[in-house]
């Protein structure tokens, strides 16, 4: 398995499905009372992409990748447009005064619950770090990872905000196309693609 640095096409068409799936085990009880675990500490990403309308060099593209990647083996970039910014989310560490590096990360709030999302593969150049309101450059950061090394003063709470992708492979191993027509400007295809967050990376 291999990770390729590259995002899949942006031009999602109305249609397209996807966003956090989370796993629950239900125990129902004899008092009617549902008893609820969770069985995984962050959701899972899953999508069904439509292109449509596709120029022949798109066309090309998303077959370039499905090969490319081996079907489902090798994990790419996906622009999730209905969760792709954040904005002042503090990291999970206070500024020490050393070097430190720490994992960016997204937090999502309702009422007093609390989940925070690792952001492993910011986007390149969107990244800005403060320290108490104020901005910083950090020593580096590694948009493969999503960590940041930065050395700031002791007790400051640091955010940061920028864009992301989601690491995805293909769900399936066969990827059709249906050829509706063609016309003078390309391919007018449809193609629901399968894609499935990669936790591994």
């Amino acid at each position: 398995m291999a990770f390729i640095e590259e995002r899949l096409l942006d031009c999602v068409s109305y249609g397209t499905q996807g966003g956090p799936t989370w796993l629950t085990r239900r125990i129902g009880l004899r008092s009617g009372i549902i008893r609820r675990n969770a069985m995984r500490s962050r959701p899972l990403y899953r999508f069904r992409v439509i292109y449509r309308n596709l120029l022949p060099e798109h066309h090309a593209e998303v077959i370039a990748a499905f090969n490319a990647c081996f079907g489902g083996v090798h994990s790419f970039r996906l622009k999730d447009w209905s969760d792709f910014e954040a904005e002042d989310q503090q990291l999970a560490s206070l500024s020490t005064g050393s070097a430190q590096t720490l994992q960016l990360r997204k937090l999502y709030t309702f009422g007093s619950q609390t989940v925070a999302r690792s952001i492993r593969k910011p986007v390149s150049g969107t990244v800005l770090m403060e320290r108490n309101g104020v901005p910083f450059t950090p020593t580096s950061v590694d948009y493969a990872t999503g960590e940041v090394t930065f050395t700031q003063a002791a007790g400051g709470v640091i955010t940061w905000s920028g864009e992301f992708d989601v690491p995805v492979m293909f769900s399936d191993d066969e990827l059709s196309f249906s050829g509706d027509d063609k016309g003078a400007d390309g391919l007018f295809l449809t193609s629901d693609v399968a894609l499935e967050e990669d936790l591994a990376q």
